[in-house]
C-alpha cells in the first residue's frame, strides 16, 4: 500500500468514527473510543519515526555540504522556512507559513494599534532587552545555531505536522537559548499564533520587524502584523503594515495581495484595482488574485455603471484544476460582470467534476442561451431540470427559453406548471405577465402585475413597476410609463433598460432627461 492510501485509510477510520458517534450506545462509544486512542497511538508513533528520520536527514545534508565544501556561514541558519510559502482563504488576508489551506481560517483574530508599535517606539521592558539581544551579532554564531539544530529541526517537524503546542514549547526553548535565530523566532512566532496566543505572537513579529537582520524575514514579520491587524478590520494599520512588507521585499506577493484586500475592503476599489494588477502583471497563474481583481470590477461596476473594465493580462481563463469553489465563485462573478463565455467555461467544468449536479448544468444551460440561444441550450436546460426537478426556477428558465425563442403557449405552460406547485412564485408570474404583455392581454398582464407592487420585498416592488412602466408603452401612454420607471430600485443590474427607457419616454414628451437619470441602474 503507498504511503498515501495508508493515511487515506487512517482518516476515513478516523470520520467513521466521528460520525457514528452521535447515534452510538454508551457500549459502542466504549468501543468507538478504543479505536481513537489506537489511532493516537499510530499517530504518536508516526510523530516520532518522523523526527528521526528528519533529523538523520538533515544531518546527511550538512555532512554532504561540508565534504563538497559548501559553505552555509551566509544563510540564516538552515534558510527562512516561512519566506514564499503562502496558504489562503478566499476572504483572509495571505500570511507565510506551512500550514494548510484548511487551517488558515483560525490564523489570527487579535490586534494592537500598530503606529505605536511601530512609530512610538515605547514596548514593554522585556521586550526592548530582547531587541537588544536579537540585534547583537556574536563570535560563532553559526556553531551557536548547530548547537541547538536539533531543537530547531525537532520544532519544525511538529510544526509541519501541524502539532502547534509542540512546537511552541521546542521554539520558546530555541529562542530562550539562541535569541539571535532570526527564522526560529519566526517560527516561534507562527507557532503562538496558531497556538490562539495572538498578543505574544504580535509582540514576536513586532520585535522581529524592528530588529531582523535578514529582510526577507523582517517582510515577513510586517505582512504577519498586517494579517493580525486586518482580522480586526484595522484596514489603515492593517494597510501600513503591508506596505513596510513590500517596500523591504518589492517582490512579496503576499504583502501585495493582503494591502489590495485592505483596499478593497476599506472601499478604496480603484487602490484595490491597481494594487492587485501588480501581481496579476507578474504572469503568474494566481487565482486568488484574479478573484480579488474581479470583486472589485464588480463593486466598481455597481457604482459606476459606465466605467470601462479592462482586466489586466495575467487574468487567464478558468481551468480543470481549479477547486470547486472557486470555480463556482468565479462563474457567478463572470456573469455578474457580463463574461459569459468566461462563466459557461466554469459551470463546463463544473458539470464534469459534478455529472449529477442540476445546478452546474443550469449554469451551463443559461451561460449557453445568452451567448448562443436557445437551440443549444435547452437541452442542456432539460439535463438540469431531470437531476433536479424539484427546482422550480430551473423550470422557469426553461420557460423563459422558450419565451424568447417565440414559443409563447409553451412557456405559458412551463409558467403555469409551476404555479400550481407554487402559487406565489414571483418569477413564474413575472414571465406570466410578459407574455401575457406580448401577447396583448393588456388587462391580464396588468392584474398579474399590480400585486407586485405592494410586497415587502423592494426588488420584487420594482419588478411591478417595470411590468407596469412596459404596460404602459405598449399603451403608448408616455408619461404613466415615466412615472412608474422612476419608481424601479436605483442601481440595480435586473434592470439595465431603465436609462433607455426613460430616453424614450422623454423623446416622446419632449423633454430632457438628466445624464444622471441615464446613468440610473
Amino acid at each position: 500500500m503507498k504511503l498515501e492510501e495508508w493515511f487515506d485509510t487512517l482518516q476515513t477510520k478516523a470520520e467513521t468514527i466521528e460520525q457514528r458517534w452521535p447515534a452510538a450506545s454508551e457500549h459502542e462509544k466504549l468501543q468507538l473510543a478504543d479505536q481513537l486512542f489506537q489511532l493516537r497511538q499510530v499517530s504518536d508513533r508516526v510523530v516520532d519515526l518522523w523526527l528521526q528520520f528528519e533529523e538523520k536527514l538533515s544531518a546527511a545534508i550538512r555532512q554532504i555540504k561540508k565534504m563538497e565544501g559548501q559553505d552555509d556561514e551566509q544563510e540564516e541558519a538552515f534558510g527562512e522556512p516561512l519566506a514564499g510559502q503562502s496558504y489562503t482563504s478566499q476572504d483572509k488576508p495571505k500570511t507565510e507559513g506551512k500550514q494548510p489551506k484548511a487551517d488558515q481560517n483560525a490564523s489570527t483574530s487579535a490586534w494592537k494599534d500598530l503606529q505605536s508599535a511601530l512609530t512610538d517606539g515605547a514596548t514593554t521592558a522585556e521586550e526592548q532587552s530582547l531587541a537588544q539581544a536579537a540585534s547583537q551579532q556574536k563570535q560563532g554564531h553559526l556553531e551557536l545555531h548547530r548547537e541547538y539544530e536539533h531543537m530547531f529541526r525537532k520544532g519544525e517537524g511538529f510544526y509541519h505536522l501541524r502539532m502547534y503546542q509542540d512546537a511552541k514549547r521546542c521554539f520558546a526553548e530555541l529562542v530562550d537559548q539562541s535569541p539571535d535565530w532570526e527564522s526560529g523566532r519566526l517560527y516561534y512566532g507562527y507557532s503562538l499564533l496558531f497556538c490562539g496566543e495572538k498578543e505574544t505572537a504580535l509582540r514576536e513579529f513586532r520585535l522581529l520587524s524592528r530588529s531582523a537582520s535578514s529582510p526577507a524575514v523582517t517582510a515577513i514579520s510586517y505582512n504577519a502584523i498586517g494579517c493580525i491587524l486586518a482580522e480586526e478590520r484595522q484596514w489603515l494599520e492593517a494597510a501600513q503594515a503591508f506596505k513596510e512588507a513590500v517596500s523591504i521585499k518589492p517582490d512579496h506577493r503576499d504583502a501585495w495581495f493582503n494591502l489590495a484586500l485592505c483596499y478593497l475592503e476599506d472601499g478604496y476599489i480603484h487602490e484595490a484595482m491597481e494594487t492587485i494588477e501588480k501581481v496579476l502583471d507578474e504572469g503568474e497563474q494566481d487565482w486568488e488574485a484574479q478573484m480579488l481583481w474581479l470583486r472589485a470590477a464588480r463593486l466598481l461596476q455597481m457604482s459606476d455603471p459606465a466605467a470601462e473594465l479592462a482586466p489586466p493580462g495575467g487574468l487567464r481563463l478558468p481551468n480543470r484544476n481549479l477547486d470547486s469553489a472557486t470555480l463556482q465563485e468565479m462563474a457567478s462573478l463572470y456573469e455578474s460582470l457580463g463574461n459569459y463565455h468566461r462563466a459557461q467555461i466554469c459551470y463546463h467544468f463544473l458539470t464534469e467534476r459534478y455529472p449529477q449536479d442540476g445546478h452546474a448544468w443550469h449554469g451551463l444551460a443559461w451561460n449557453t442561451w445568452l451567448i448562443a440561444g436557445t437551440r443549444r441550450a435547452l437541452t442542456l436546460m432539460k439535463k438540469a431540470i431531470a437531476l433536479a426537478p424539484d427546482q422550480l426556477d430551473f423550470t422557469f428558465s426553461y420557460g423563459w427559453m422558450l419565451l424568447f425563442d417565440g414559443k409563447i403557449e409553451e412557456a405559458l405552460a412551463a409558467f403555469r406548471f409551476i404555479l400550481l406547485k407554487q402559487r406565489d412564485h414571483r418569477l413564474a408570474q413575472s414571465g406570466m405577465i410578459t407574455a401575457y404583455e406580448w401577447m396583448g392581454d393588456i388587462l391580464a398582464a396588468k392584474q398579474l402585475a399590480k400585486p407586485f407592487t405592494e410586497d415587502q420585498d423592494p426588488y420584487v416592488r420594482s419588478l411591478g413597476y417595470y411590468h407596469l412602466g412596459r404596460i404602459a408603452l405598449a399603451e403608448e401612454n408616455w408619461r404613466l410609463a415615466e412615472q412608474y420607471f422612476r419608481r424601479v430600485l436605483p442601481h440595480s443590474d435586473h434592470f439595465r433598460e431603465i436609462p433607455f427607457y426613460l430616453q424614450m419616454c422623454a423623446g416622446k414628451l419632449g423633454e430632457h432627461v438628466a445624464e444622471s437619470e441615464l446613468l440610473h441602474p
